[in-house]
């Protein structure tokens, strides 16, 4: 069996659900990242409180091809930048 890519799996091959945009939001964020494989290409910020909260984090860069080359050889992850302004925020409020 090919495995998916963009997937996550065990030692005995079985797939690892895969984050979803819903629980993404259950933890109050609200932005993805997408990497171009191909050039390098990276953008942050994007919204995906419209999605549906049962789409699998991994799939969000199936919608999108790279601005810069057109590849659609993309990975999509939550976005690292909201998730440390996050923790820093939360750090100054205990202080």
């Amino acid at each position: 069996m090919k495995q998916n890519s963009r997937r996550s799996y065990d030692k005995d091959g079985n797939e690892i659900p895969p984050a979803t945009v819903g629980g993404h939001l259950a933890l109050g964020l609200r932005c993805a990242e997408i990497f171009c494989n191909d050039c390098n290409h990276y953008k942050n910020g994007i919204d995906v409180s419209d999605l549906p909260p049962e789409t699998p984090f991994p799939d969000i860069c199936l919608g999108y091809v790279c601005s810069r080359c057109g590849s659609k050889n993309l990975m999509s992850r939550g976005d690292t930048h909201e998730h440390h302004e996050r923790i820093n925020a939360t750090r100054k409020g205990t202080n």
